[in-house]
């Protein structure tokens, strides 16, 4: 049986074109409630190597939360040894 190493078993951020981890950063947006006017729509923020790594995640850790927006919010560069690197 192969067993995984560290690098193989927890998800990193690739450097980019600009030598640091890059990541984008998008909002998933919940539908709009008709009864709720009043109350801010729930939103996540996710900080992903692409949209199907951002989908993946906010799926495992919210099951029930339903998205009617995606919405890259841009590129945002992390430094080395940061918590998320």
């Amino acid at each position: 049986m192969k067993r995984k190493t560290n690098a193989q078993r927890r998800p990193t951020f690739r450097p980019g074109s600009r030598g640091v981890c890059e990541a984008q950063l998008w909002k998933f947006t919940a539908p709009e409630s008709h009864y709720n006017v009043n109350e801010p729509l729930e939103s996540h923020l996710v900080a992903a190597e692409s949209l199907d790594e951002a989908l993946k995640y906010i799926q495992s850790r919210e099951p029930d939360f339903s998205i009617s927006k995606a919405e890259c919010m841009g590129l945002i560069a992390m430094l080395s040894g940061s918590p998320l690197d």
